[in-house]
């Protein structure tokens, strides 16, 4: 992955992301829905970005200690916003220490993505959280922006997993919740759709020069498949381990 690049192009959708983010912010109700309420002792968050997920959880659980972790560091604004208890942390997910903050609740929404090495970053979670804890977090499916991949596959920001390929990854953990669904996003144009992936910062890890001919081939296409019907497909994929 090219983390600069992803970090670039977060930093510079996030004016633009909660105007823009109707799906993610979803998610991150559902996900909220998932977990339940309870009471903590540290609560971890991992790619908390605007804080979609972080608002949700401060409503519905007790807590001790919230450690919020993101790579960018604008984001720490709009946590206090949420609340002044939040103690924000400025770093990469891969790197982070996890048993530093004896978190017995780990959350994530859409985040995980994004990593390296999705399966072996969940094994890390699991293994450097409090025991009897639980990890609960989104990521998305294989036909998560369906459309694209149509199209053409170079235009797909990342490797989706199945649910079949995720309930592999977690073979190892009995307890456990796996949910999906397909969510819809209607557009007027093609090029409102490109307009949409770079506003919520999801447009790839690697860089793409369009050209105007480019742009031209790609509305063709996409007009020519869909019609008057431009949407996009999210398959958000949640998941809670305990």
């Amino acid at each position: 992955m090219q983390k600069d690049l992803i970090k670039t192009r977060f930093k510079k959708s996030i004016k633009t992301y909660n105007d823009n983010a109707s799906v993610q912010k979803k998610m991150a109700k559902t996900l909220s829905e998932i977990i339940g309420n309870g009471k903590f002792d540290n609560i971890l968050e991992l790619g908390c970005g605007t804080g979609f997920l972080t608002e949700e959880t401060v409503k519905n659980i007790e807590y001790k200690n919230y450690y919020a972790v993101d790579f960018v560091e604008d984001c720490k604004g709009y946590l206090s916003d949420i609340s002044t208890d939040i103690k924000f942390i400025c770093d990469d997910l891969e790197n982070i220490d996890i048993s530093k903050y004896k978190p017995n609740l780990v959350i994530s929404n859409a985040a995980i993505q994004w990593l390296d090495d999705v399966p072996a970053f969940i094994n890390k979670v699991m293994s450097e959280m409090e025991p009897e804890g639980t990890f609960a977090f989104t990521i998305f499916g294989k036909d998560n922006f369906k459309e694209l991949g149509e199209i053409s596959p170079q235009y797909l920001p990342l490797k989706y997993y199945s649910v079949e390929e995720i309930k592999n990854i977690l073979k190892n953990y009995p307890k456990k919740v796996i949910k999906e669904e397909k969510i819809k996003l209607k557009f007027n144009s093609p090029k409102d759709v490109l307009h949409h992936i770079k506003d919520t910062g999801v447009n790839g890890v690697k860089k793409v020069h369009w050209t105007k001919t480019d742009l031209i081939n790609f509305e063709k296409i996409y007009t020519e498949i869909y019609g008057k019907n431009i949407t996009l497909t999210y398959h958000p994929i949640y998941i809670k381990i305990n």
